[in-house]
């Protein structure tokens, strides 16, 4: 679990980055109070993230070390930048020829090396369902991205998180139900 510690400086951090989490805080922060909390985070997760679902979202509040939500700005980029640290190792382990991509093959061999049995078909669908500029690959943005609200820290939990979240938002685009 990633720990929440005292508030950082935003001085401390890349221009790019400091835009980055600002623009993505204001997106969670749906009603404009400078906090997000769980109904800020559900109602912002439908149209963002249709791959988290509340209970998830729940999760991701419990791991910013705030249960009843009111994550201030400082709080969520602390929180975000420990996320991401952790995400980049975990990248990393999955870029078995550190090209700064993963690959179908490179997917395939980091699941059997950590014995998840997965088929060339959920591979492709896996890597589809995070690739956003349709190569087929996955850069490190495009996971962390994909992972950043996700409410797990170590391999197999990501990829329990990405299995899930690909399986139900297949459930959601064949549903009957869906408008």
């Amino acid at each position: 679990m990633v720990q929440c510690h005292p508030p950082l400086e935003l001085e401390e951090l890349p221009k790019e980055d400091e835009e980055r989490l600002e623009k993505l805080f204001s997106k969670l922060d749906t009603d404009g109070n400078g906090k997000i909390d769980i109904h800020d985070l559900s109602v912002a997760l439908k149209e963002l993230a249709p791959h988290i679902n509340r209970s998830y979202a729940e999760k991701f509040l419990a791991t910013t070390g705030k249960d009843a939500g009111d994550v201030t700005l400082s709080e969520f980029i602390h929180y975000v930048r420990e996320h991401e640290k952790n995400l980049r190792l975990q990248f990393s382990h999955l870029d078995k020829n550190k090209d700064g991509k993963v690959d179908l093959e490179e997917l395939i061999s980091a699941f059997a090396d950590l014995g998840i049995a997965i088929g060339r078909n959920e591979a492709t669908n896996l890597l589809k369902r995070m690739d956003q500029d349709g190569s087929l690959n996955i850069s490190y943005d495009e996971w962390r991205d994909y992972l950043l609200l996700a409410p797990a820290t170590d391999i197999h939990a990501l990829i329990s998180f990405w299995r899930h979240s690909t399986a139900s938002v297949k459930k959601k685009e064949h549903s009957p139900y869906r408008r």
